[in-house]
């Protein structure tokens, strides 16, 4: 009964000023879960009803389900790093020797300008993020790929197919973009892989990748992403919709019935991790990391089913050798 509610009023409760998310859940009191399924409303900042304008106020029901206001606001999980600036510091990974596998760094060729309070410094940029998981082509051919999100592989609104990819720990230009999705459920990338590159379907620290299943609540998930590593979670939700600004090219967009991940730990997420594969028990992806709130506590994922129909692929499941 909730959930056909939520959508219907979703995109009136997005509307209200400082709304960033809209999803179901439990409600929690004075730190203490409830058990009472609500229609929980994300906000930038909470203020109080005082100073508030008429009819900016979340309402306290719709249709007879209450709603639950908690602060959180969803940002992108990439890395941009100045031209001539070394990468930040990140969790020691192991020896890949060239090998191409999830949970390794990519980034395009291709900088951008970006000026404060996006970066300290106004000056070019290059944007680094996670390569997740292999993925194979299913049309016209099958071409080996990369799978990473929209914002990590495309940057902005000038990306094309073609544009040349770099792993930012040796600097090997090793990939091309091949197929792109922002949409309304998606933000998702797949690269193809340069000629002669080595392989592997093991996502670095978890284990090898063995298919897609669905999300569902209470799973337990891991995430490699080349910011913060090996991270645990529990799926909390897999009918978030959430508003993520994508910067001045592309503006704020909608993304809805995303996968929600809650820390186990200290944190899930953080910057770098975008495109990051979430992986449930027996090496089953269940989502791509799209987004995270400010601190990292929680994740946001796009539906592995819904990425792999998108770009039109299928996760690899066998390692293999790039053939020139």
């Amino acid at each position: 009964m909730i959930r056909p509610i939520k959508r219907a009023v979703e995109d009136q409760l997005l509307d209200l000023p400082g709304v960033t998310a809209v999803d179901i859940g439990a409600r929690h009191s004075a730190g203490r879960c409830t058990g009472q399924q609500v229609i929980i409303v994300s906000v930038a900042r909470k203020k109080p009803r005082d100073q508030l304008e008429p009819g900016a106020c979340v309402p306290s029901d719709v249709f007879g389900i209450p709603t639950d206001v908690i602060e959180e606001e969803p940002v992108l999980q990439h890395i941009h790093c100045a031209e001539d600036e070394p990468l930040p510091p990140r969790p020691r990974r192991g020896e890949r020797t060239g090998v191409i596998g999830g949970g390794s760094g990519i980034g395009p060729c291709r900088a951008v300008h970006l000026a404060p309070p996006e970066v300290p410094v106004p000056g070019p940029h290059r944007r680094i993020g996670t390569l997740g998981a292999l993925v194979v082509g299913t049309t016209p051919t099958a071409v080996t790929m990369g799978l990473t999100t929209f914002d990590v592989g495309c940057l902005d609104d000038g990306w094309s197919v073609g544009d040349r990819m770099f792993d930012p720990e040796d600097g090997r230009v090793h990939a091309e973009l091949a197929r792109a999705a922002l949409s309304g459920r998606v933000d998702a990338a797949a690269v193809a892989l340069a000629p002669g590159s080595a392989t592997t379907c093991v996502v670095e620290g978890i284990g090898p990748v063995t298919g897609p299943a669905t999300a569902y609540p209470g799973e337990r998930v891991r995430k490699h992403g080349f910011g913060t590593g090996v991270t645990t979670g529990v799926v909390t939700s897999v009918d978030a919709t959430v508003r993520i600004d994508h910067g001045e090219a592309l503006g704020v967009r909608v993304l809805r019935e995303q996968i929600r991940v809650v820390s186990s730990e200290s944190r899930f997420c953080g910057p770098g991790d975008a495109g990051a594969a979430v992986l449930g028990p027996g090496g089953r992806v269940i989502g791509l990391h799209v987004a995270g709130s400010r601190g990292g506590a929680v994740g946001f994922a796009s539906p592995i089913a819904d990425v792999l129909e998108e770009l039109d692929v299928e996760l690899c499941t066998e390692p293999l050798r790039i053939h020139a």
